[in-house]
């Protein structure tokens, strides 16, 4: 072994034992991601993002430590963390009149038998005072390949607590719309990648595709990722329901929700003034041709 490897995994313990110390100190918090209608532009939920607040050097994504989660085993405390938290934060907004669905991320990787997670989620709800049906957990693709038959258990017993079941990055992994006939799946999610190559004319045939497919089973549809206007109609025509991006918005901490939640109330008027704006003059526009 060479001295830099010696150099990297004592920088590795030391990154692991970071880890640990903040999800003991309560710096590992939610953060949350807005989910609108496309028609209406109403909020309908927001999904809990994991943050590292860190105390020096502020804000960390979890793209940024996810990798050091998952190696020191800390993927089920990182779950419970996040359960936790944003249960708390989400029983708090249905108390004040702010019925938001809270969409939950659920790495099915580290689900073993021993982890009796529909308890624990039982028990946040109990805590917090939400009902079932406040709750949506997100499984990947690649998750549910691991265990199918745990993975299909797990799910129906979340399922009978009331909860929906989405498909997260949908389009990024091996898993068809076939198997999903086989799971309580209630909702598709499709992948950044797919809307943001809506420009190309294959990439909207499939996303086209998999939005008949979906409504087909009676699945609705979210597409992640949505950045531009052009995009959200384009997305509204072919018929998918829901989006998240930063057209919308930034993850937020739980503070800023209800604030951020008044300032979207008036950028979604804009939208669809905007969108009855388009369609009165393609009307106008129409009769204009027909009259000539």
């Amino acid at each position: 072994m060479t001295s830099s490897n010696h150099t990297q995994n004592g920088s590795g313990e030391r990154r692991d034992t970071d880890i640990a110390r903040a999800l003991d100190a309560g710096e590992i918090q939610a953060y949350f991601l807005p989910k609108v209608d496309l028609r209406s532009a109403r909020v309908v939920g927001v999904e809990a993002l994991a943050r590292w607040v860190h105390p020096t050097t502020g804000v960390i994504s979890a793209q940024a430590f996810m990798d050091l989660v998952t190696d020191g085993g800390h993927e089920r405390a990182l779950t419970e963390r996040v359960i936790e938290y944003s249960t708390r934060a989400a029983g708090d907004w249905w108390r004040s009149g702010l019925g938001l669905q809270l969409s939950l991320n659920l790495p099915l990787g580290a689900v073993t038998p021993d982890w009796n997670l529909p308890e624990l989620v039982s028990d946040a709800l109990a805590a917090s005072g939400l009902p079932g049906e406040a709750l949506e957990f997100e499984v990947t693709e690649d998750g549910l390949l691991v265990n199918p038959e745990m993975a299909a258990d797990l799910l129906g017993e979340l399922d009978q607590l009331g909860a929906t079941i989405s498909i997260d990055d949908f389009g990024t992994g091996y898993f068809s719309l076939r198997q999903l006939k086989r799971l309580p799946i209630d909702e598709l999610k499709l992948d950044r990648s797919l809307v943001s190559g809506l420009n190309d004319e294959e990439n909207r045939s499939i996303v086209r595709s998999a939005i008949h497919l979906a409504h087909q089973m009676s699945i609705q549809v979210v597409a992640e990722g949505v950045e531009t206007e052009t995009a959200w109609r384009q997305l509204r025509s072919m018929g998918c329901e829901r989006a998240q991006g930063h057209l919308i918005a930034e993850p937020l901490p739980a503070r800023e929700v209800p604030a951020w939640l008044a300032s979207w109330n008036q950028r979604a008027r804009e939208l669809s003034s905007s969108r009855r704006m388009r369609r009165t003059a393609t009307a106008q526009q129409r009769r204009e041709a027909t009259a000539a």
